[in-house]
């Protein structure tokens, strides 16, 4: 059990695969996942950053965004440093240089993460599948995995291969309540 279908390279909010199982037929779109907020709050592995704040950065400090409004958040680069060498972070190339040099390298890479949230160049999405049988719509949230990097770096260029990935392992739950949702109906 497969989507034939896959997402395209640039896929985005929106779109949708589709596949037939039996007389079912199931969907899998992407959907913006409005219950995430900003990556620094959610998961753990970044630099500090400020609040938005109306003052000027402190010396370690790099401008991660800023509003017309004289507003801005600040990324802590001193700070997540230090974190970066008691953690060990490293980014590409992995396990190059000092251990110095890989701290302000991943560091550098946090930074800049960061920054493309704030700039909008990607988002939280979820994968979400619906059920229908001849037109009608038995479950519109039969299955979903939210949280996903829109863009996602680990997922280098082929994030589209991932989503499709994520559908493909949601369909089979989505089938089952599909099937339970039309018993439910004709019972």
């Amino acid at each position: 059990m497969k989507f034939k279908q896959t997402f395209g390279k640039y896929a985005c909010v929106g779109d949708t695969i589709t596949t037939k199982v039996g007389k079912l037929t199931v969907t899998a779109e992407i959907v913006y996942d409005e219950d995430m907020g900003p990556p620094w709050k959610e998961h753990d592995g970044h630099g500090p950053v400020s609040d938005w704040e109306r003052r000027k950065k402190r010396p370690g400090e790099r401008i991660l965004s800023g509003s017309r409004f004289d507003s801005r958040r600040l990324y802590d680069v001193e700070e997540a440093t230090k974190i970066a060498k008691r953690d060990g972070w490293d980014s590409k190339p992995y396990k190059t240089g000092t251990e110095g040099q890989q701290a302000a390298r991943a560091v550098e890479a946090d930074f800049q993460r960061m920054r493309a949230w704030c700039n909008d160049e990607w988002t939280w999405v979820g994968v979400r599948l619906s059920v229908s049988k001849g037109g009608i719509v038995l479950d519109e949230h039969a299955a979903s995995l939210w949280g996903i990097e829109s863009d996602s770096n680990d997922f280098g260029d082929d994030n589209y291969d991932y989503l499709t990935e994520v559908a493909n392992e949601l369909l089979p739950e989505a089938v089952k309540v599909g099937k339970t949702a039309l018993v439910e109906l004709c019972s």
